[in-house]
Protein backbone atom coordinates (compact mmCIF):
# COMPACT_ATOMS: atom_id res chain seq x y z
CA UNK A 1 0.00 0.00 0.00
CA UNK A 2 2.45 2.99 0.83
CA UNK A 3 6.24 1.85 0.40
CA UNK A 4 9.35 4.39 0.63
CA UNK A 5 12.49 2.98 -1.79
CA UNK A 6 16.15 4.11 -0.80
CA UNK A 7 15.33 7.04 0.99
CA UNK A 8 17.74 9.40 1.99
CA UNK A 9 16.70 12.48 4.24
CA UNK A 10 17.24 14.80 7.48
CA UNK A 11 17.04 17.94 8.30
CA UNK A 12 19.81 21.39 7.32
CA UNK A 13 21.70 19.16 5.24
CA UNK A 14 22.41 16.81 7.58
CA UNK A 15 20.84 13.65 6.61
CA UNK A 16 18.94 11.27 9.25
CA UNK A 17 17.58 8.56 6.78
CA UNK A 18 20.37 6.97 4.69
CA UNK A 19 18.92 4.38 2.02
CA UNK A 20 15.53 3.50 4.03
CA UNK A 21 13.24 1.69 2.12
CA UNK A 22 10.07 0.54 4.19
CA UNK A 23 6.72 -1.39 2.83
CA UNK A 24 3.81 -1.16 4.87
CA UNK A 25 1.17 -4.00 3.75
CA UNK A 26 -2.08 -3.34 3.97
CA UNK A 27 -4.10 -4.49 7.09
CA UNK A 28 -0.84 -4.60 9.54
CA UNK A 29 0.64 -2.89 12.09
CA UNK A 30 3.99 -2.08 11.61
CA UNK A 31 5.81 -0.82 14.03
CA UNK A 32 9.40 1.07 13.63
CA UNK A 33 11.44 1.08 17.04
CA UNK A 34 14.75 2.47 17.63
CA UNK A 35 16.27 4.54 20.22
CA UNK A 36 15.59 8.29 20.91
CA UNK A 37 17.62 10.21 17.83
CA UNK A 38 17.48 7.17 15.46
CA UNK A 39 15.16 9.09 12.64
CA UNK A 40 11.64 6.89 13.61
CA UNK A 41 9.89 10.29 13.40
CA UNK A 42 11.58 11.48 10.63
CA UNK A 43 10.77 8.54 8.68
CA UNK A 44 6.97 9.29 9.75
CA UNK A 45 6.95 12.48 8.51
CA UNK A 46 9.16 11.73 4.96
CA UNK A 47 5.83 9.13 4.64
CA UNK A 48 3.14 11.71 5.27
CA UNK A 49 4.98 14.40 3.32
CA UNK A 50 5.81 17.21 5.81
CA UNK A 51 9.93 16.06 5.35
CA UNK A 52 10.57 15.65 1.63
CA UNK A 53 13.35 13.28 1.01
CA UNK A 54 16.62 14.31 -0.66
CA UNK A 55 16.26 10.72 -2.72
CA UNK A 56 14.40 7.67 -3.23
CA UNK A 57 11.23 7.50 -4.25
CA UNK A 58 7.63 7.31 -2.37
CA UNK A 59 5.32 5.14 -3.41
CA UNK A 60 1.39 4.58 -3.13
CA UNK A 61 -0.05 1.14 -4.30
CA UNK A 62 2.92 1.30 -6.77
CA UNK A 63 2.42 4.37 -7.97
CA UNK A 64 5.26 6.87 -7.18
CA UNK A 65 3.61 10.25 -5.46
CA UNK A 66 4.93 13.58 -4.01
CA UNK A 67 3.36 13.25 -0.76
CA UNK A 68 1.19 16.60 0.41
CA UNK A 69 -0.13 15.81 3.51
CA UNK A 70 -3.62 17.25 2.16
CA UNK A 71 -3.30 14.82 -0.62
CA UNK A 72 -2.34 11.66 1.44
CA UNK A 73 -5.06 12.26 3.65
CA UNK A 74 -7.54 12.52 0.07
CA UNK A 75 -5.84 8.89 -0.57
CA UNK A 76 -7.28 8.43 3.43
CA UNK A 77 -3.61 8.67 5.27
CA UNK A 78 -3.82 10.68 8.05
CA UNK A 79 -0.95 11.15 10.56
CA UNK A 80 -1.22 11.88 14.45
CA UNK A 81 1.80 13.74 15.56
CA UNK A 82 3.51 12.85 19.22
CA UNK A 83 1.67 14.60 22.30
CA UNK A 84 -1.73 15.31 23.00
CA UNK A 85 -2.44 17.40 20.03
CA UNK A 86 -6.48 18.56 21.43
CA UNK A 87 -7.70 21.86 20.79
CA UNK A 88 -8.54 22.65 24.76
CA UNK A 89 -11.31 24.82 24.30
CA UNK A 90 -12.81 22.94 22.51
CA UNK A 91 -15.07 20.78 23.05
CA UNK A 92 -15.08 16.71 22.33
CA UNK A 93 -17.52 16.67 19.57
CA UNK A 94 -15.64 19.81 17.93
CA UNK A 95 -12.22 18.08 18.01
CA UNK A 96 -13.56 15.23 16.14
CA UNK A 97 -15.49 17.22 13.77
CA UNK A 98 -12.41 19.40 12.65
CA UNK A 99 -11.40 16.80 10.45
CA UNK A 100 -14.63 16.17 8.55
CA UNK A 101 -14.61 20.22 8.35
CA UNK A 102 -11.78 20.44 6.38
CA UNK A 103 -12.76 17.41 4.32
CA UNK A 104 -16.34 17.57 3.93
CA UNK A 105 -16.60 16.09 0.11
CA UNK A 106 -14.81 12.92 1.25
CA UNK A 107 -16.22 12.00 4.26
CA UNK A 108 -19.32 12.13 5.96
CA UNK A 109 -18.63 12.37 9.16
CA UNK A 110 -22.03 12.60 10.87
CA UNK A 111 -22.92 8.92 9.99
CA UNK A 112 -19.90 7.49 11.10
CA UNK A 113 -20.26 9.02 14.68
CA UNK A 114 -21.57 6.46 16.12
CA UNK A 115 -19.38 3.82 14.52
CA UNK A 116 -16.07 5.73 15.86
CA UNK A 117 -17.38 6.29 19.29
CA UNK A 118 -18.01 2.18 19.64
CA UNK A 119 -13.95 2.51 20.30
CA UNK A 120 -13.86 5.39 22.47
CA UNK A 121 -16.60 4.06 25.43
CA UNK A 122 -14.91 7.11 28.10
CA UNK A 123 -15.53 9.57 25.55
CA UNK A 124 -19.08 9.04 24.61
CA UNK A 125 -20.51 10.83 27.55
CA UNK A 126 -18.40 13.51 27.25
CA UNK A 127 -18.76 15.06 23.73
CA UNK A 128 -20.35 18.53 25.57
CA UNK A 129 -16.66 18.54 27.46
CA UNK A 130 -13.86 20.79 27.05
CA UNK A 131 -11.20 18.49 25.62
CA UNK A 132 -8.87 20.68 27.71
CA UNK A 133 -10.69 18.92 30.81
CA UNK A 134 -9.87 15.28 30.02
CA UNK A 135 -6.78 13.24 30.92
CA UNK A 136 -3.92 12.89 28.94
CA UNK A 137 -4.60 9.26 27.83
CA UNK A 138 -8.08 10.18 27.16
CA UNK A 139 -6.98 13.56 25.17
CA UNK A 140 -4.79 10.69 23.28
CA UNK A 141 -7.34 8.71 22.44
CA UNK A 142 -9.43 11.94 20.76
CA UNK A 143 -6.99 12.87 18.80
CA UNK A 144 -7.11 9.11 17.49
CA UNK A 145 -10.95 9.34 17.34
CA UNK A 146 -10.03 13.02 15.22
CA UNK A 147 -8.21 10.86 12.92
CA UNK A 148 -11.10 8.20 12.27
CA UNK A 149 -13.38 10.62 11.53
CA UNK A 150 -11.71 10.92 7.99
CA UNK A 151 -12.29 7.17 7.46
CA UNK A 152 -8.74 6.42 6.65
CA UNK A 153 -6.92 3.67 5.39
CA UNK A 154 -3.57 4.43 6.85
CA UNK A 155 -2.80 5.52 10.69
CA UNK A 156 0.30 7.29 10.84
CA UNK A 157 1.09 7.08 14.70
CA UNK A 158 4.16 9.08 16.36
CA UNK A 159 5.00 7.90 20.00
CA UNK A 160 1.33 7.33 20.84
CA UNK A 161 2.08 6.30 24.45
CA UNK A 162 5.13 8.37 25.25
CA UNK A 163 4.02 10.74 28.53
CA UNK A 164 1.25 8.65 29.65
CA UNK A 165 1.20 6.44 32.79
CA UNK A 166 0.98 2.50 32.41
CA UNK A 167 -2.82 2.37 32.48
CA UNK A 168 -3.46 5.54 29.95
CA UNK A 169 -0.73 3.40 28.04
CA UNK A 170 -2.52 -0.24 28.14
CA UNK A 171 -5.83 1.70 27.05
CA UNK A 172 -4.20 2.74 23.77
CA UNK A 173 -2.56 -0.71 23.14
CA UNK A 174 -5.60 -2.21 23.50
CA UNK A 175 -7.39 0.28 21.17
CA UNK A 176 -4.62 -0.25 18.50
CA UNK A 177 -5.79 -3.95 18.58
CA UNK A 178 -9.18 -3.30 18.07
CA UNK A 179 -8.84 -0.83 15.21
CA UNK A 180 -5.63 -3.34 13.56
CA UNK A 181 -8.54 -5.15 11.97
CA UNK A 182 -9.75 -2.35 9.96
CA UNK A 183 -7.15 0.00 9.45
CA UNK A 184 -3.39 -0.21 8.31
CA UNK A 185 -1.39 1.31 11.38
CA UNK A 186 1.79 2.44 11.22
CA UNK A 187 3.58 2.86 15.22
CA UNK A 188 6.76 4.39 15.68
CA UNK A 189 7.60 3.98 19.67
CA UNK A 190 11.12 3.56 21.46
CA UNK A 191 9.18 1.48 24.11
CA UNK A 192 8.99 -2.53 23.06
Amino acid sequence: MLELRNIDAGYNRRLVLKDVSVKIDTSAVTVIMGPNGAGKSTLLKVMYGLIRPVSGGIYFNDVEIRPQPAELVKKGVFMIPQGKRVFRNMTVLENIELAAHFWPKRFAFHNRLEEILIHFPDLKPRLDDLAGNLSGGQQQRLCIARALAISPSILLMDEPTSALDPVATTKIEALVQDLASKYTIVIVTHNM
